[in-house]
């Protein structure tokens, strides 16, 4: 194993003091043009990588972490996957003074969002990880970080024109177009969709907007001798034999869900008999996974949640440990599960 590099090294080979080696790396000043270029040159040429825990101890600052992002109700939600990578991410930087914050909010409750928003913005954190919600809300929050000097990566989905530093996610109009690709490869030409968004609130996402855009993007150029049809649903739907009826005049086979609760369709559709409708839906929570087993799910996409929250965490810590500005965004692959590897693909994506 060859040696590391050290500051006095550095001070060797560019004929300095390792004072004014310390000068340059942390960028203090009180070094001439002339002299900085010259010891940049041999920390390139030497491929010196400092000791960021060194580093982070000498300053003696400790960098504050938010976290703004949807309650999560138990393990079975979506939303309990980007906080396990977070949590993971952390424990692998925890040398680095990192102080993490939650702040949670209700999706269902407007003021309650608003609320924790507020409470952040108090706190004045250095960083967050958030995902856009609320779109009417948009400007508002961003412009509150940006007001507070609060820096931002964006998880789940992307929002043009922001000043993210970075964005963590799939490209969200791509994968409904996968999507459709798919349910036209279920189906034959006059046969027809649904788009079932099944809401515990009254609100779409920006996520699932995007997505339902890209599938009838796909079903209208690649088959559109084909109907798709939209509707929104309460989560408890079991009582109620409207969408079956709806099911059947309208000759629907196949029935795409553009959010985490297939399960909730293919489990309504079992109890009625209707095993031969086609389904495609998102995340590989608890409930997706069992029916995707049971062949009551045909497809399910997966956006890797975990590494989504993982991810994150380290782009900020390159920004504030690192102290990379310039960050490309990272698009996670749009994963295509169905019950024949799913075993593999759950071994495969683990932390």
């Amino acid at each position: 194993m060859s040696k590391k590099v050290s500051v006095k090294d550095i001070a060797s080979h560019a004929n300095v003091s390792i004072g004014t080696v310390d000068r340059v790396i942390h960028e203090r000043g009180e070094v001439s043009a002339k002299t900085a270029s010259r010891v940049k040159a041999v920390i390139k040429e030497l491929a010196y990588e400092p000791n960021l825990i060194a580093r982070s101890l000498a300053t003696k600052n400790e960098h504050s972490l938010a976290v703004f992002l949807p309650d999560s109700k138990d393990s079975n939600d979506y939303w309990h996957y980007p906080i396990v990578g977070i949590k993971q991410a952390i424990s692998e930087i925890s040398d680095h003074g990192i102080d993490l914050k939650f702040y949670f909010f209700d999706l269902n409750d407007i003021d309650n969002f608003l609320e924790q928003y507020n409470r952040l913005i108090s706190d004045k954190p250095e960083v967050v990880i958030t995902a856009p919600m609320f779109e009417e809300y948009h400007h508002e929050i961003f412009q509150g970080f940006e007001t507070n000097n609060i820096k931002y990566v964006l998880i789940d989905s992307d929002v043009a024109n922001s000043s993210r530093i970075s964005f963590v996610g799939q490209h969200t109009e791509r994968s409904g177009q996968v999507a459709g690709r798919l349910m036209c490869s279920l189906l034959s030409e006059k046969e027809n969709t649904l788009i079932a968004n099944v809401l515990s609130g009254s609100d779409i996402t920006p996520v699932i907007q995007k997505r339902i855009q890209g599938f009838l993007n796909y079903m209208k150029e690649k088959n559109p001798s084909s109907i798709t049809s939209e509707i929104n649903l309460p989560i408890e739907i079991d009582d109620s034999d409207e969408l079956a009826k709806l099911i059947v005049s309208d000759n629907i086979k196949g029935i795409f869900v553009p959010g985490s609760r297939s399960h909730i369709i293919s489990k309504y559709l079992d109890k009625r008999n209707l095993n031969d409708i086609k389904i495609i839906g998102y995340d590989l929570i608890k409930s997706n996974i069992q029916d995707l087993k049971a062949g009551k799910i045909d497809f399910i996409i997966s956006q890797r949640p975990l590494k989504q929250g993982y991810h994150a965490v380290m782009r900020l810590f390159d920004y504030l440990i690192k102290k990379q500005s310039e960050q490309e965004n990272i698009l996670l692959p749009i994963d295509i599960i169905l019950k024949e590897n799913v075993d593999d693909y759950l071994s495969s994506i683990k932390l």
